[in-house]
């Protein structure tokens, strides 16, 4: 029986099965969670958040320099407050087993993880760090017209990626990878529902705040994520 459209929105489809897998108790598949995540980019101002889809988070974990490359220069990572990202356990030949998230806040020059099963994507979690911690940076103006040759942009795409972290003012060195306290899921499936819970509150924290407010993100998730949503999230989206 063939696997029927249910829902197009932006450049994600939904199918049967993929409902299928929201209605539970079953982990999530990466439809679902991209699906979320273009619809809450759709909610925040463009500039202060970027949700980063589950396949493109995969593919900067996993690809080679010169993809990573291209593949970043697009999404603009300088200009975003908050980059979010999803991590799985993945090793590319099978699918995944666990979700969790990674969050880069410009005003912490932090990469944030926070994994609601202690500790079992750290690494993976670490891997996507290292893969685009080069690209965070605030481009400077100098840099316009480097940014807008796309002939310079292919030429010696390793050296670029080192002049770029350079001469953003934010260093690798300089930035921080930290594992932060998350609620713990109480059962083997529902890592997708936090990751999808944690990104509606940041992009919450965004869409209240007042144009000079600070964002205070990590405490909204800390005080208000917990095992609750493993019994109310599913029907709320």
């Amino acid at each position: 029986m063939e696997d029927q459209e249910i829902l197009r929105y932006k450049d994600i489809v939904l199918r049967g099965s993929d409902l299928d897998v929201l209605e539970g108790p079953c982990f999530l598949n990466d439809q679902i969670i991209g699906f979320y995540f273009t619809y809450l980019s759709s909610l925040c101002n463009q500039n202060d958040v970027l949700f980063v889809p589950p396949s493109v988070s995969f593919w900067l974990a996993n690809c080679d320099v010169d993809s990573r490359h291209d593949a970043v220069e697009p999404l603009n990572f300088p200009r975003k407050h908050v980059i979010v990202f999803t991590v799985n356990d993945s090793d590319g030949g099978e699918s995944g087993t666990h979700w969790s998230i990674l969050i880069y806040d410009r005003s912490m020059n932090s990469f944030i993880h926070l994994d609601t099963m202690e500790g079992m994507n750290h690494d993976h979690a670490f891997k996507l760090y290292d893969s685009v911690k080069d690209f965070v940076g605030k481009a400077p103006v100098s840099m316009s017209s480097t940014l807008q040759s796309s002939s310079q942009k292919r030429k010696n795409k390793k050296k670029d990626v080192a002049k770029f972290a350079a001469k953003s003012g934010c260093a690798a060195a300089e930035l921080s990878f930290k594992d932060c306290k998350a609620s713990q899921q109480t059962n083997g499936y529902d890592c997708g529902i936090y990751v999808m819970a944690i990104a509606k509150t940041i992009c919450e924290c965004y869409f209240s705040r007042k144009s000079s407010q600070d964002v205070d993100w990590l405490s909204s998730v800390q005080k208000h994520i917990d095992a609750s949503v493993e019994a109310t999230f599913r029907n709320e989206v």
